[in-house]
Protein backbone atom coordinates (compact mmCIF):
# COMPACT_ATOMS: atom_id res chain seq x y z
CA UNK A 1 0.00 0.00 0.00
CA UNK A 2 1.41 3.35 -1.00
CA UNK A 3 -0.83 6.16 0.18
CA UNK A 4 -4.34 7.46 0.16
CA UNK A 5 -6.28 6.83 -3.08
CA UNK A 6 -9.96 7.42 -2.25
CA UNK A 7 -11.50 9.37 0.62
CA UNK A 8 -15.23 9.06 1.32
CA UNK A 9 -16.50 11.88 3.56
CA UNK A 10 -19.94 12.32 5.15
CA UNK A 11 -21.71 10.12 2.59
CA UNK A 12 -25.49 10.22 3.13
CA UNK A 13 -28.25 8.69 1.01
CA UNK A 14 -31.98 8.68 1.69
CA UNK A 15 -34.76 6.68 0.09
CA UNK A 16 -38.46 7.05 0.95
CA UNK A 17 -38.74 5.98 4.58
CA UNK A 18 -35.12 4.73 4.71
CA UNK A 19 -31.81 6.35 5.65
CA UNK A 20 -29.55 4.01 3.66
CA UNK A 21 -26.28 5.82 4.48
CA UNK A 22 -25.78 8.08 7.45
CA UNK A 23 -22.70 10.30 7.14
CA UNK A 24 -20.28 7.48 6.24
CA UNK A 25 -16.57 8.40 6.07
CA UNK A 26 -13.55 6.12 5.44
CA UNK A 27 -10.31 5.94 3.45
CA UNK A 28 -9.11 3.53 0.77
CA UNK A 29 -5.37 3.08 0.16
CA UNK A 30 -3.62 2.46 -3.13
CA UNK A 31 -2.85 -1.21 -3.87
CA UNK A 32 -4.89 -2.74 -1.03
CA UNK A 33 -7.66 -5.31 -0.89
CA UNK A 34 -10.22 -3.52 1.27
CA UNK A 35 -13.03 -5.69 2.65
CA UNK A 36 -16.50 -4.18 3.18
CA UNK A 37 -18.82 -6.10 5.53
CA UNK A 38 -22.18 -5.56 7.18
CA UNK A 39 -25.58 -7.16 7.51
CA UNK A 40 -28.15 -6.94 4.72
CA UNK A 41 -29.44 -3.38 4.80
CA UNK A 42 -26.22 -2.01 6.31
CA UNK A 43 -25.65 0.22 3.29
CA UNK A 44 -22.89 -1.69 1.47
CA UNK A 45 -24.61 -1.89 -1.92
CA UNK A 46 -25.77 1.73 -1.78
CA UNK A 47 -22.23 2.89 -1.00
CA UNK A 48 -20.75 0.84 -3.85
CA UNK A 49 -23.37 2.11 -6.32
CA UNK A 50 -22.51 5.70 -5.40
CA UNK A 51 -18.80 5.00 -5.89
CA UNK A 52 -19.56 3.36 -9.25
CA UNK A 53 -21.82 6.18 -10.46
CA UNK A 54 -25.13 4.30 -10.66
CA UNK A 55 -26.55 6.34 -7.75
CA UNK A 56 -25.80 9.82 -6.44
CA UNK A 57 -25.41 10.80 -2.79
CA UNK A 58 -27.65 13.35 -1.09
CA UNK A 59 -24.73 14.65 0.97
CA UNK A 60 -21.01 14.02 1.27
CA UNK A 61 -18.06 13.84 -1.09
CA UNK A 62 -15.63 11.49 -2.82
CA UNK A 63 -12.00 12.50 -3.23
CA UNK A 64 -10.00 10.49 -5.79
CA UNK A 65 -6.23 11.05 -5.94
CA UNK A 66 -6.63 14.35 -4.13
CA UNK A 67 -9.37 15.65 -6.46
CA UNK A 68 -13.01 15.86 -5.43
CA UNK A 69 -15.28 13.99 -7.87
CA UNK A 70 -19.01 13.47 -8.29
CA UNK A 71 -20.32 10.84 -10.69
CA UNK A 72 -23.70 11.24 -12.37
CA UNK A 73 -23.57 7.92 -14.25
CA UNK A 74 -21.41 4.77 -14.47
CA UNK A 75 -19.55 6.02 -17.56
CA UNK A 76 -18.21 9.01 -15.62
CA UNK A 77 -17.02 6.67 -12.85
CA UNK A 78 -15.35 4.36 -15.41
CA UNK A 79 -13.51 7.27 -17.01
CA UNK A 80 -12.30 8.37 -13.56
CA UNK A 81 -10.97 4.87 -12.82
CA UNK A 82 -13.73 3.12 -10.84
CA UNK A 83 -14.78 -0.32 -12.08
CA UNK A 84 -17.40 -2.63 -10.60
CA UNK A 85 -18.48 -6.25 -11.04
CA UNK A 86 -21.95 -6.78 -9.61
CA UNK A 87 -23.19 -9.98 -7.99
CA UNK A 88 -25.61 -10.52 -10.90
CA UNK A 89 -23.35 -11.10 -13.89
CA UNK A 90 -24.04 -9.28 -17.17
CA UNK A 91 -22.04 -11.37 -19.63
CA UNK A 92 -23.45 -12.24 -23.05
CA UNK A 93 -23.54 -16.06 -23.18
CA UNK A 94 -23.66 -16.35 -26.98
CA UNK A 95 -20.61 -14.12 -27.48
CA UNK A 96 -16.99 -15.19 -27.02
CA UNK A 97 -14.76 -14.31 -24.10
CA UNK A 98 -13.02 -11.70 -26.25
CA UNK A 99 -16.30 -10.17 -27.44
CA UNK A 100 -17.47 -9.92 -23.83
CA UNK A 101 -14.22 -8.42 -22.51
CA UNK A 102 -14.27 -5.69 -25.16
CA UNK A 103 -18.04 -5.31 -25.52
CA UNK A 104 -18.86 -1.99 -27.25
CA UNK A 105 -15.10 -1.36 -27.64
CA UNK A 106 -14.16 -3.98 -30.21
CA UNK A 107 -11.32 -2.91 -32.55
CA UNK A 108 -12.33 -2.36 -36.16
CA UNK A 109 -11.92 -0.33 -39.31
CA UNK A 110 -14.86 1.22 -41.15
CA UNK A 111 -17.31 -0.87 -39.17
CA UNK A 112 -15.45 -4.14 -39.82
CA UNK A 113 -14.35 -6.12 -36.76
CA UNK A 114 -10.61 -6.83 -36.55
CA UNK A 115 -11.03 -10.23 -34.92
CA UNK A 116 -7.30 -10.98 -34.85
CA UNK A 117 -6.62 -7.75 -32.93
CA UNK A 118 -9.56 -8.45 -30.60
CA UNK A 119 -8.18 -11.88 -29.73
CA UNK A 120 -4.64 -10.53 -29.36
CA UNK A 121 -5.73 -7.93 -26.79
CA UNK A 122 -7.76 -10.50 -24.89
CA UNK A 123 -4.90 -13.01 -24.96
CA UNK A 124 -2.59 -10.33 -23.50
CA UNK A 125 -5.02 -9.86 -20.60
CA UNK A 126 -5.38 -13.60 -20.04
CA UNK A 127 -1.60 -14.10 -20.12
CA UNK A 128 -1.14 -11.20 -17.71
CA UNK A 129 -2.95 -13.23 -15.05
CA UNK A 130 -1.85 -16.68 -16.18
CA UNK A 131 -5.35 -17.72 -17.28
CA UNK A 132 -5.40 -20.70 -19.71
CA UNK A 133 -8.56 -19.65 -21.57
CA UNK A 134 -9.18 -19.40 -25.32
CA UNK A 135 -10.39 -15.88 -26.26
CA UNK A 136 -12.72 -17.39 -28.87
CA UNK A 137 -14.61 -19.66 -26.47
CA UNK A 138 -18.34 -18.83 -26.23
CA UNK A 139 -19.18 -17.74 -22.67
CA UNK A 140 -22.12 -20.17 -22.55
CA UNK A 141 -19.56 -22.99 -22.48
CA UNK A 142 -17.83 -21.61 -19.37
CA UNK A 143 -18.43 -22.48 -15.73
CA UNK A 144 -19.56 -19.81 -13.28
CA UNK A 145 -16.01 -19.00 -12.15
CA UNK A 146 -14.77 -18.38 -15.69
CA UNK A 147 -17.85 -16.26 -16.42
CA UNK A 148 -17.02 -14.25 -13.30
CA UNK A 149 -13.40 -13.93 -14.42
CA UNK A 150 -14.54 -12.79 -17.89
CA UNK A 151 -16.53 -9.99 -16.30
CA UNK A 152 -13.60 -9.02 -14.09
CA UNK A 153 -11.31 -8.92 -17.14
CA UNK A 154 -13.81 -6.62 -18.86
CA UNK A 155 -13.50 -4.21 -15.92
CA UNK A 156 -9.69 -4.60 -15.80
CA UNK A 157 -9.42 -3.87 -19.54
CA UNK A 158 -10.67 -0.34 -18.77
CA UNK A 159 -7.52 0.18 -16.64
CA UNK A 160 -9.30 1.09 -13.40
CA UNK A 161 -7.64 2.45 -10.29
CA UNK A 162 -10.28 0.80 -8.06
CA UNK A 163 -12.16 -2.43 -8.79
CA UNK A 164 -15.29 -3.21 -6.75
CA UNK A 165 -16.25 -6.90 -6.44
CA UNK A 166 -19.74 -7.43 -4.99
CA UNK A 167 -20.29 -10.93 -3.56
CA UNK A 168 -18.10 -12.50 -6.28
CA UNK A 169 -18.19 -16.06 -4.90
CA UNK A 170 -21.92 -16.41 -4.17
CA UNK A 171 -22.50 -18.93 -7.00
CA UNK A 172 -19.10 -20.65 -7.07
CA UNK A 173 -17.84 -24.04 -5.92
CA UNK A 174 -14.88 -24.18 -3.54
CA UNK A 175 -12.46 -25.00 -6.37
CA UNK A 176 -13.82 -22.05 -8.38
CA UNK A 177 -13.48 -19.79 -5.34
CA UNK A 178 -9.77 -20.65 -5.16
CA UNK A 179 -9.32 -19.63 -8.80
CA UNK A 180 -11.01 -16.32 -8.12
CA UNK A 181 -8.84 -15.72 -5.04
CA UNK A 182 -5.72 -16.24 -7.15
CA UNK A 183 -6.94 -13.62 -9.61
CA UNK A 184 -7.67 -11.11 -6.82
CA UNK A 185 -4.19 -11.64 -5.41
CA UNK A 186 -2.72 -11.09 -8.89
CA UNK A 187 -4.68 -7.85 -9.24
CA UNK A 188 -3.28 -6.65 -5.94
CA UNK A 189 0.30 -7.53 -6.93
CA UNK A 190 -0.13 -5.39 -10.03
CA UNK A 191 -1.09 -2.39 -7.91
CA UNK A 192 -4.85 -2.42 -8.41
CA UNK A 193 -7.01 -1.45 -5.44
CA UNK A 194 -9.83 -3.93 -4.81
CA UNK A 195 -12.97 -3.28 -2.75
CA UNK A 196 -14.22 -6.75 -1.79
CA UNK A 197 -17.80 -7.10 -0.48
CA UNK A 198 -18.83 -10.47 0.94
CA UNK A 199 -20.92 -12.13 3.63
CA UNK A 200 -18.27 -14.87 3.84
CA UNK A 201 -16.05 -13.66 6.65
CA UNK A 202 -13.42 -16.33 6.01
CA UNK A 203 -12.96 -14.85 2.53
CA UNK A 204 -12.75 -11.33 3.93
CA UNK A 205 -10.15 -12.34 6.52
CA UNK A 206 -8.06 -14.23 3.98
CA UNK A 207 -7.93 -11.57 1.25
CA UNK A 208 -8.26 -8.18 2.94
CA UNK A 209 -5.50 -5.89 4.13
CA UNK A 210 -8.12 -3.86 5.99
CA UNK A 211 -11.82 -4.36 6.68
CA UNK A 212 -14.49 -1.66 7.03
CA UNK A 213 -17.71 -2.48 8.91
CA UNK A 214 -21.09 -0.82 8.27
CA UNK A 215 -24.19 -1.22 10.43
CA UNK A 216 -27.63 0.34 9.83
CA UNK A 217 -26.15 2.77 7.30
CA UNK A 218 -23.44 3.98 9.68
CA UNK A 219 -19.67 3.59 9.62
CA UNK A 220 -18.62 1.46 12.61
CA UNK A 221 -14.89 1.16 12.07
CA UNK A 222 -11.98 -0.14 10.00
CA UNK A 223 -9.71 -2.94 11.23
CA UNK A 224 -6.19 -3.78 10.09
CA UNK A 225 -5.67 -7.38 9.01
CA UNK A 226 -3.72 -8.12 12.20
CA UNK A 227 -6.65 -6.99 14.39
CA UNK A 228 -9.50 -8.53 12.38
CA UNK A 229 -11.05 -11.76 13.65
CA UNK A 230 -14.39 -13.33 12.78
CA UNK A 231 -15.66 -12.76 16.32
CA UNK A 232 -14.65 -9.09 16.27
CA UNK A 233 -16.23 -8.46 12.85
CA UNK A 234 -19.49 -10.18 13.81
CA UNK A 235 -19.68 -8.17 17.02
CA UNK A 236 -19.18 -4.91 15.10
CA UNK A 237 -21.72 -5.92 12.44
CA UNK A 238 -24.57 -6.81 14.80
CA UNK A 239 -23.67 -4.61 17.77
CA UNK A 240 -23.23 -7.47 20.20
CA UNK A 241 -21.20 -10.62 20.69
CA UNK A 242 -22.61 -13.52 18.66
CA UNK A 243 -21.48 -17.15 18.59
CA UNK A 244 -22.90 -18.13 15.21
CA UNK A 245 -21.84 -21.75 15.38
CA UNK A 246 -22.64 -22.48 18.99
CA UNK A 247 -23.79 -26.07 19.31
CA UNK A 248 -27.52 -26.49 19.72
CA UNK A 249 -28.78 -26.85 23.26
CA UNK A 250 -31.44 -29.27 22.02
CA UNK A 251 -31.38 -32.73 23.54
CA UNK A 252 -31.44 -34.42 20.14
CA UNK A 253 -34.21 -36.76 21.31
CA UNK A 254 -36.52 -37.48 18.41
CA UNK A 255 -39.94 -39.02 18.07
CA UNK A 256 -41.34 -41.57 15.68
CA UNK A 257 -40.12 -42.06 12.12
CA UNK A 258 -42.14 -39.81 9.80
CA UNK A 259 -40.14 -40.29 6.58
CA UNK A 260 -38.34 -43.43 5.53
CA UNK A 261 -36.26 -43.94 2.37
CA UNK A 262 -35.22 -47.40 1.22
CA UNK A 263 -32.60 -47.51 -1.56
CA UNK A 264 -34.18 -44.47 -3.21
CA UNK A 265 -32.66 -43.28 -6.47
CA UNK A 266 -33.31 -41.07 -9.48
CA UNK A 267 -31.44 -41.51 -12.75
CA UNK A 268 -27.67 -41.15 -12.42
CA UNK A 269 -27.69 -38.24 -9.94
CA UNK A 270 -29.09 -40.18 -6.96
CA UNK A 271 -27.75 -43.73 -7.06
CA UNK A 272 -28.86 -44.96 -3.66
CA UNK A 273 -30.09 -43.36 -0.45
CA UNK A 274 -31.55 -45.02 2.64
CA UNK A 275 -32.42 -43.08 5.79
CA UNK A 276 -35.02 -42.49 8.50
CA UNK A 277 -36.17 -38.98 9.48
CA UNK A 278 -37.73 -38.65 12.91
CA UNK A 279 -40.33 -36.27 14.27
CA UNK A 280 -38.57 -33.31 15.91
CA UNK A 281 -35.17 -34.17 14.36
CA UNK A 282 -32.80 -32.07 12.27
CA UNK A 283 -31.06 -34.47 9.89
CA UNK A 284 -28.19 -32.71 8.11
CA UNK A 285 -27.10 -33.68 4.61
CA UNK A 286 -23.44 -33.03 3.80
CA UNK A 287 -21.41 -33.70 0.67
CA UNK A 288 -19.35 -32.10 -2.06
CA UNK A 289 -20.92 -30.27 -5.01
CA UNK A 290 -22.56 -32.88 -7.25
CA UNK A 291 -22.99 -35.43 -4.46
CA UNK A 292 -26.75 -35.56 -5.06
CA UNK A 293 -28.10 -33.81 -1.97
CA UNK A 294 -30.33 -31.30 -3.81
CA UNK A 295 -31.43 -33.99 -6.25
CA UNK A 296 -32.45 -36.24 -3.35
CA UNK A 297 -34.51 -33.39 -1.87
CA UNK A 298 -36.26 -32.83 -5.21
CA UNK A 299 -37.00 -36.55 -5.41
CA UNK A 300 -38.58 -36.64 -1.96
CA UNK A 301 -40.65 -33.58 -2.88
CA UNK A 302 -41.98 -35.10 -6.10
CA UNK A 303 -40.22 -32.79 -8.56
CA UNK A 304 -38.19 -35.72 -9.92
CA UNK A 305 -40.03 -38.80 -8.58
CA UNK A 306 -37.77 -41.77 -7.72
CA UNK A 307 -37.28 -44.42 -10.37
CA UNK A 308 -35.96 -46.96 -7.86
CA UNK A 309 -36.42 -47.71 -4.19
CA UNK A 310 -39.34 -46.83 -1.91
CA UNK A 311 -40.45 -43.93 0.29
CA UNK A 312 -42.78 -44.09 3.30
CA UNK A 313 -44.55 -41.35 5.27
CA UNK A 314 -45.84 -42.39 8.69
CA UNK A 315 -45.22 -46.01 7.71
CA UNK A 316 -47.42 -45.85 4.62
CA UNK A 317 -46.06 -46.01 1.04
CA UNK A 318 -45.46 -42.57 -0.40
CA UNK A 319 -44.94 -42.03 -4.12
CA UNK A 320 -45.52 -38.35 -4.91
CA UNK A 321 -45.39 -37.68 -8.65
CA UNK A 322 -45.80 -33.90 -8.22
CA UNK A 323 -44.96 -31.31 -5.55
CA UNK A 324 -48.68 -30.81 -4.92
CA UNK A 325 -48.99 -34.45 -3.86
CA UNK A 326 -46.02 -33.96 -1.52
CA UNK A 327 -47.65 -30.87 -0.01
CA UNK A 328 -50.84 -32.83 0.69
CA UNK A 329 -48.73 -35.31 2.68
CA UNK A 330 -47.29 -32.50 4.81
CA UNK A 331 -43.94 -32.07 3.04
CA UNK A 332 -42.47 -28.67 2.11
CA UNK A 333 -39.27 -27.78 0.25
CA UNK A 334 -37.42 -24.47 0.63
CA UNK A 335 -35.16 -24.45 -2.48
CA UNK A 336 -31.54 -23.31 -2.61
CA UNK A 337 -32.02 -20.34 -4.98
CA UNK A 338 -34.59 -17.84 -3.76
CA UNK A 339 -34.31 -15.70 -6.90
CA UNK A 340 -35.02 -18.32 -9.56
CA UNK A 341 -36.77 -21.10 -7.62
CA UNK A 342 -38.19 -19.71 -4.41
CA UNK A 343 -39.88 -16.33 -4.81
CA UNK A 344 -41.85 -14.24 -7.28
CA UNK A 345 -39.63 -11.19 -6.75
CA UNK A 346 -41.69 -8.65 -8.78
CA UNK A 347 -44.79 -9.55 -6.75
CA UNK A 348 -45.93 -8.35 -3.33
CA UNK A 349 -45.01 -10.13 -0.10
CA UNK A 350 -48.66 -11.12 0.37
CA UNK A 351 -48.87 -12.58 -3.14
CA UNK A 352 -45.81 -14.72 -2.48
CA UNK A 353 -47.41 -15.93 0.75
CA UNK A 354 -50.60 -16.83 -1.10
CA UNK A 355 -48.93 -18.77 -3.92
CA UNK A 356 -48.42 -22.18 -2.21
CA UNK A 357 -51.80 -22.10 -0.44
CA UNK A 358 -54.29 -20.68 -2.89
CA UNK A 359 -56.86 -23.31 -1.94
CA UNK A 360 -56.64 -22.24 1.71
CA UNK A 361 -56.94 -18.49 1.16
CA UNK A 362 -59.61 -18.50 -1.52
CA UNK A 363 -63.36 -19.08 -1.61
CA UNK A 364 -65.27 -20.06 -4.72
CA UNK A 365 -62.22 -19.24 -6.83
CA UNK A 366 -61.65 -15.78 -5.32
CA UNK A 367 -58.74 -14.95 -3.00
CA UNK A 368 -59.84 -13.79 0.45
CA UNK A 369 -57.87 -10.53 0.59
CA UNK A 370 -58.43 -10.05 4.31
CA UNK A 371 -57.32 -13.58 5.14
CA UNK A 372 -54.07 -13.46 3.14
CA UNK A 373 -53.20 -10.06 4.64
CA UNK A 374 -53.76 -11.48 8.15
CA UNK A 375 -51.64 -14.57 7.41
CA UNK A 376 -48.88 -12.44 5.90
CA UNK A 377 -48.77 -10.05 8.86
CA UNK A 378 -48.67 -12.99 11.27
CA UNK A 379 -45.64 -14.52 9.56
CA UNK A 380 -43.89 -11.19 9.09
CA UNK A 381 -44.09 -10.88 12.86
CA UNK A 382 -43.29 -14.53 13.66
CA UNK A 383 -40.22 -14.79 11.42
CA UNK A 384 -39.07 -11.20 11.91
CA UNK A 385 -39.21 -9.96 8.31
CA UNK A 386 -38.15 -6.31 8.24
CA UNK A 387 -40.62 -4.72 5.82
CA UNK A 388 -43.22 -2.02 5.36
CA UNK A 389 -45.99 -4.62 5.41
CA UNK A 390 -47.75 -7.21 3.22
CA UNK A 391 -47.97 -4.93 0.19
CA UNK A 392 -44.25 -4.32 -0.22
CA UNK A 393 -42.64 -5.88 -3.30
CA UNK A 394 -40.44 -8.89 -2.51
CA UNK A 395 -37.60 -7.61 -4.69
CA UNK A 396 -37.18 -4.56 -2.42
CA UNK A 397 -36.40 -6.71 0.64
CA UNK A 398 -32.82 -7.37 1.71
CA UNK A 399 -31.37 -10.80 0.95
CA UNK A 400 -31.85 -12.01 4.51
CA UNK A 401 -35.47 -10.87 4.57
CA UNK A 402 -36.13 -12.50 1.20
CA UNK A 403 -34.77 -15.73 2.66
CA UNK A 404 -37.06 -15.41 5.68
CA UNK A 405 -40.01 -14.71 3.38
CA UNK A 406 -39.25 -17.87 1.41
CA UNK A 407 -39.27 -19.86 4.65
CA UNK A 408 -42.49 -18.19 5.74
CA UNK A 409 -44.55 -19.07 2.71
CA UNK A 410 -43.84 -22.76 3.31
CA UNK A 411 -44.19 -22.56 7.09
CA UNK A 412 -47.66 -21.13 6.54
CA UNK A 413 -48.63 -24.59 5.23
CA UNK A 414 -47.69 -26.01 8.66
CA UNK A 415 -45.64 -28.90 7.22
CA UNK A 416 -44.71 -31.98 9.25
CA UNK A 417 -41.58 -32.52 7.13
CA UNK A 418 -39.54 -29.49 6.09
CA UNK A 419 -36.68 -29.74 3.59
CA UNK A 420 -34.39 -26.70 3.58
CA UNK A 421 -31.69 -26.49 0.91
CA UNK A 422 -28.86 -24.01 1.69
CA UNK A 423 -31.17 -21.93 3.94
CA UNK A 424 -28.51 -19.33 4.84
CA UNK A 425 -26.60 -18.96 1.57
CA UNK A 426 -25.77 -15.35 0.73
CA UNK A 427 -27.21 -13.73 3.85
CA UNK A 428 -25.60 -11.84 6.70
CA UNK A 429 -24.69 -13.25 10.10
CA UNK A 430 -27.65 -11.68 11.91
CA UNK A 431 -30.21 -13.17 9.52
CA UNK A 432 -28.31 -16.47 9.58
CA UNK A 433 -28.58 -16.64 13.37
CA UNK A 434 -32.31 -15.87 13.21
CA UNK A 435 -32.89 -18.67 10.70
CA UNK A 436 -30.86 -21.10 12.82
CA UNK A 437 -33.01 -20.26 15.84
CA UNK A 438 -36.19 -20.60 13.80
CA UNK A 439 -35.22 -24.07 12.55
CA UNK A 440 -34.37 -25.19 16.07
CA UNK A 441 -37.73 -23.91 17.33
CA UNK A 442 -39.56 -25.76 14.55
CA UNK A 443 -37.77 -28.99 15.45
CA UNK A 444 -38.59 -28.48 19.12
CA UNK A 445 -42.24 -28.18 18.05
CA UNK A 446 -42.03 -31.58 16.35
CA UNK A 447 -41.30 -30.68 12.73
CA UNK A 448 -38.93 -33.16 11.03
CA UNK A 449 -36.24 -31.23 9.14
CA UNK A 450 -33.91 -32.25 6.31
CA UNK A 451 -31.12 -29.63 6.34
CA UNK A 452 -28.86 -29.40 3.28
CA UNK A 453 -25.87 -27.09 3.62
CA UNK A 454 -22.40 -26.68 2.12
CA UNK A 455 -21.19 -25.03 5.33
CA UNK A 456 -19.83 -27.80 7.52
CA UNK A 457 -19.89 -25.72 10.74
CA UNK A 458 -23.61 -25.10 10.10
CA UNK A 459 -24.29 -28.80 9.47
CA UNK A 460 -22.36 -29.90 12.56
CA UNK A 461 -23.85 -27.42 15.01
CA UNK A 462 -27.44 -27.60 13.75
CA UNK A 463 -27.90 -31.33 13.15
CA UNK A 464 -28.88 -34.15 15.48
CA UNK A 465 -27.39 -36.56 12.93
CA UNK A 466 -25.43 -36.00 9.71
CA UNK A 467 -26.05 -37.96 6.50
CA UNK A 468 -23.00 -37.86 4.21
CA UNK A 469 -23.36 -38.31 0.45
CA UNK A 470 -20.71 -39.17 -2.13
CA UNK A 471 -21.34 -39.40 -5.89
CA UNK A 472 -25.08 -39.91 -5.52
CA UNK A 473 -24.90 -42.47 -2.73
CA UNK A 474 -25.67 -41.89 0.94
CA UNK A 475 -22.50 -43.39 2.48
CA UNK A 476 -23.00 -42.86 6.20
CA UNK A 477 -25.23 -41.36 8.88
CA UNK A 478 -23.18 -40.06 11.79
CA UNK A 479 -24.47 -39.27 15.29
CA UNK A 480 -23.72 -35.74 16.44
CA UNK A 481 -20.81 -36.73 18.66
CA UNK A 482 -19.02 -38.41 15.73
CA UNK A 483 -19.73 -35.73 13.11
CA UNK A 484 -16.44 -33.86 12.90
CA UNK A 485 -15.36 -31.86 9.85
CA UNK A 486 -12.51 -34.29 9.22
CA UNK A 487 -14.76 -37.36 9.38
CA UNK A 488 -17.44 -35.82 7.17
CA UNK A 489 -14.92 -34.68 4.53
CA UNK A 490 -13.21 -38.07 4.47
CA UNK A 491 -16.52 -39.77 3.65
CA UNK A 492 -17.75 -37.02 1.31
CA UNK A 493 -14.56 -37.14 -0.74
CA UNK A 494 -14.50 -40.95 -0.96
CA UNK A 495 -11.39 -41.40 1.20
CA UNK A 496 -13.47 -43.27 3.81
CA UNK A 497 -16.27 -45.17 2.09
CA UNK A 498 -18.56 -45.58 5.10
CA UNK A 499 -19.15 -44.33 8.61
CA UNK A 500 -16.89 -46.98 10.06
Amino acid sequence: MSGLLVQVSGMTKRFPGILALDSVSFDIFRGEVHGIVGENGAGKSTLMKILAGSQTADEGSITLEGRQVRFHNPLEAQRAGIGIVYQELSVFPNLSIAENVFANRQPGISGLLRRHELHRRTRNLLDLFGLPMDPGTPVRMLGMADRQITEILRAVSLDPKVLILDEPTSSLTQAEVERLFQLVEQLKLRGLTVLYISHQLDEILRLSDRVTVLRDGKYIGTLEKSAATEEKLVSMMVGRAVDLYKASARSGRAGKVVLKAEEVGYGKVVARASFDLHEGEILGFAGLVGAGRTELARTVFGITPPDKGRLFVDGEPYAARTPREAITRGIALVPEDRKTQGLFLPMLIRDNMAAPQLDRVSRFGWIDEKMIDEVTRAYISRVGIVSRGPRQHAMTLSGGNQQKLMLSLWLALRPRILIVDEPTRGIDVGAKLEIHNLLRTLADDGVAIMLISSELPEIITMSDRVAVMHEGTLRAILPREEATQERIMAIASGIAMSGA
